[in-house]
């Protein structure tokens, strides 16, 4: 019942796994192993430790990774990063969600991994949703529950458990459960149209694993966020929604959690409540206090043997029906073969083609004609500017390329203006505050300085180059696109969209205030 995260990597030279890997396998005896970031180099290097881990324990382990796609991926280069869900969604596509999700699974499947922690089926309304965003396919809850069940279908149809997350739904909140408690109070009503309409569908499509939320849902429970609440889990989940599969906690030394409850204490609440499995990531000592917790929760009665029995049963029935015994082992010598093959490759590039959105084209300046001596102008202030400055300078080589400060100073801004003056058309790209990024943009200077561009009425292109609800900030844009994120695949589709190499196909997947409604795009030039 329990999954743990650790710190450290493997050692290049023997490849044997960390000193706190060995505890959660070697004493915790835990039922999963969480990837982060941290422990990802190489795929020979992840596949190593792996086997060295499931050759360590006495039953199969869950393997479990966020690869969402888009944003959240833990696997990189060389594996096949596909656009995350808000692209997907702009294609308005479930066979690219099936056929993306299926894809994602064979690779990760590849170097050992079993359980991936998606699809997000959060129904994504709030613009001011710091952590979801574009890891939401949209704000229809048609359309998240038609995408999301598609991709259930292809990872778990290429053996790779999905996870539906975050239940109820933490798309309407504007508060990080990593940060803080949120509170939602919509009525049962609205719970059942909206947030709870694909995790229904999710259930009834037979997804292995549901994830739950740190939200506290004031309709559901008056007191405890869902994570601890036994009236959502076992009641609405389990005997309302009739869902057998396996709940997990998100992880719960988040600070909604751990600041509140404590996550030792916590946990005894969420088993009590019905969880199966507990996800910790981070902390040796934070993990020990946990496990001796219910240890000690089932030694003085808190937790029934039957509540843990219950769990356990689910758990290796789970197990046993995705074949994990057989499959502990990867073949170092031919995973290879299946990372990153070119028609992954071919179906990465048509996905991105088929998601960048021409939200505005007022005087039909696209696709974009320049003369060979014309100068284009790309700015922003995020790096990834400079990708996009890449991309564009692949199709015409006098692109200039600008990284413009969080707090741009007067002289910077004299600059800019001469640049602007001296270019045939500017490229501005804006990002939001990412609350892994912080530091790198300043979105009020970001705003401030479009604005002043666009005002001045000098030929700009304004490219969303992650959330798009950023193009509320700019009443005035009249060619403007959303990009939902920015690797390079969609860096070189939003060139090609701009210079006519391919038309515009994908359509807003969330209304923008001020902007544009759901459903927007221009189709065709």
């Amino acid at each position: 019942m329990l999954m743990f995260g650790w710190q450290g990597e493997t050692e290049h030279d023997n490849l044997s796994v960390s000193a706190h890997a060995e505890t959660l396998v070697d004493d915790f005896r835990v039922g999963g192993i969480i990837l982060l970031g941290r422990n990802v180099k190489t795929p020979e290097q992840v596949a190593a430790t792996l086997n060295e881990m499931q050759a360590r324990s006495a039953l199969p382990l869950f393997i479990a990774a966020d690869q969402e796609g888009g944003l959240i991926t833990r696997f990189k280069h060389p594996f096949t990063v596909f656009p995350g869900n808000m692209a997907l969604g702009a294609t308005r596509s479930a066979q690219y969600c099936r056929d993306a999700a299926m894809v994602t699974a064979r690779e990760i499947a590849a170097v050992g991994v079993n359980v991936n922690f998606a699809p997000s089926l959060d129904v994504n309304i709030n613009p001011l949703n710091p952590i979801i965003g574009v890891r939401s396919y949209g704000e229809s809850p048609e359309l998240v529950t038609e995408l999301g069940v598609a991709a259930v279908e292809g990872y778990q149809s290429a053996g790779v458990l999905a996870c539906a997350k975050h239940f109820p739904g933490h798309g309407d909140t504007s508060v990080d459960t990593h940060l803080a408690l949120p509170v939602i109070r919509y009525d049962r009503d609205r719970l059942n149209a909206v947030e709870l309409r694909p995790f229904g569908a999710a259930v009834d499509g037979g997804v292995a694993l549901v994830m739950t939320t740190h939200i506290a849902f004031a309709a559901l429970d008056g007191d405890l966020p869902a994570t601890l609440s036994e009236p959502i889990i076992t009641r609405l989940l389990r005997q309302e929604m009739g869902y057998d599969g396996l709940v997990i906690t998100d992880c719960l030394e988040m600070k909604a959690i751990a600041d509140n409850y404590g996550t030792a204490d916590a946990a005894v609440l969420a088993v009590n409540a019905g969880v199966d499995i507990l996800l910790a990531c981070h902390t040796l000592e934070v993990q020990a206090e946990l496990r001796e917790a219910l240890i000690r929760a089932v030694e003085t009665g808190v937790i029934s043997e039957q509540r843990i029995d219950k769990s356990v049963e689910r758990i290796l029935a789970f197990k046993r029906k995705y074949e994990l015994e057989s499959r502990r082992t990867v073949d170092l010598d031919t995973m290879n073969a299946l990372i990153g093959t070119e028609n992954n490759r071919q179906l990465e590039r048509d996905i991105a083609a088929s998601a960048v959105t021409l939200v505005r084209d007022e005087d039909s300046i696209l696709p974009l004609r320049v003369q060979s001596g014309d100068q284009i102008l790309v700015a922003g202030m995020h790096p990834a500017t400079e990708q996009f400055a890449a991309a564009i300078r692949r199709h015409h080589a006098n692109t200039r390329h600008l990284r413009i400060s969080t707090q741009p100073t007067d002289e910077e801004v004299s600059e800019i203006r001469a640049l602007i003056k001296q270019s045939a058309i500017t490229l501005l790209t804006t990002f939001p505050t990412e609350p892994w990024t912080h530091g790198l943009v300043n979105e009020e200077e970001q705003a401030h300085l479009v604005n002043r561009v666009l005002l001045n009425g000098a030929p700009a292109i304004v490219v969303a180059a992650r959330e798009p609800y950023n193009l509320r900030h700019f009443p005035g844009v009249r060619t403007c696109l959303a990009t939902y994120g920015y690797p390079n695949v969609t860096t070189e589709a939003v060139a090609d969209l701009i210079f006519g190499k391919i038309g515009p196909a994908g359509r807003l997947p969330v209304t923008i205030p001020g902007c544009a409604d759901y459903g927007s795009g221009l189709q065709g030039f």
